[in-house]
């Protein structure tokens, strides 16, 4: 009797829709994707109610709908200068596993972000480097170590804190490098490399094609996640470089992508 009452109460909490919706938001905490028509049978709801659940979240900038279901959504990030002095730990050690990877290149496309910045603040110059950047930061921190840079020019990101915009994108068309070493807002093994600004999006893209490699640097928190743009799709990225537990990215090599932890 007891059993049954629990279930009964259960079954009625489960058709407020709040209830729900936090028991979504726990899933996806947990790192586990949303399944519509899995989660329908299991809270004893219908599938269209599920559906309403997902979208409401997706409206609050919680999750990501994808067919079938949704995912954590990245949440976007604040502004380029708020962030350079509130580094996540992980950074260095990204940075520093990132300098070993790129070190046999001559030409590099930097993207901007904070741990980019953190590798571009420990290049150091060596005769014929050249580093390509969007970024003021970047080119600044580049200078000061006495690198050599091209800066490409445009309407400056205030959340990415990067050149966008048609000059920017007409000069990556013109420019061929070694490596391109891009940041992320979410990366999904699924959905590739994201962010959460188009004009930035479209960025990253050309850059990519713009090079012969192109690396994805990601802290743990962004794994598995979708930003608002697709970016790159992940069979057009050549390496991940990440603090990330094996178990966490191991869905990416299907790919074929380099993994390396840092």
């Amino acid at each position: 009797m007891q059993i049954y009452a629990k279930s009964c109460r259960e079954v009625v909490m489960l058709n407020v829709p709040q209830t729900r919706q936090q028991k979504l938001l726990a899933r996806l905490a947990n790192g586990d994707e949303l399944i519509a028509q899995e989660l329908a049978v299991e809270f004893e709801v219908s599938l269209d109610t599920i559906r309403r659940d997902i979208i409401a979240l997706e409206q609050r900038g919680e999750v990501q709908r994808v067919r079938g279901g949704a995912v954590s959504a990245a949440p976007p990030s604040p502004p380029m200068q708020y962030r350079t002095s509130n580094q996540n730990p992980a950074v260095a050690a990204i940075a520093s596993r990132t300098l070993r990877e790129i070190e046999g290149a001559s030409t590099l496309l930097l993207d901007g972000g904070t741990t980019l910045l953190a590798v571009a603040e420990r290049l150091q110059p060596k005769p014929g480097l050249l580093v390509m950047t969007p970024s003021p930061w970047i080119a600044v921190a580049c200078q000061k170590n006495g690198v050599e840079v091209f800066m490409l020019g445009g309407k400056l990101s205030p959340s990415g804190g990067i050149n966008v915009g048609d000059a920017a994108l007409l000069a990556t068309t013109d420019v061929h490098v070694d490596i391109a070493v891009l940041g992320v807002c979410g990366i999904d093994p699924a959905f590739g490399l994201s962010a959460d600004d188009l004009h930035e999006a479209q960025l990253k893209l050309a850059m990519t094609r713009a090079s012969a490699r192109t690396i994805a640097l990601a802290s743990r928190e962004k794994i598995g996640r979708r930003a608002r743009y697709r970016a790159v799709a992940p069979e057009y990225l050549d390496c991940l470089i990440t603090d990330a537990d094996a178990s966490a990215v191991m869905d990416f090599n299907q790919d074929g992508m380099e993994i390396i932890h840092a």
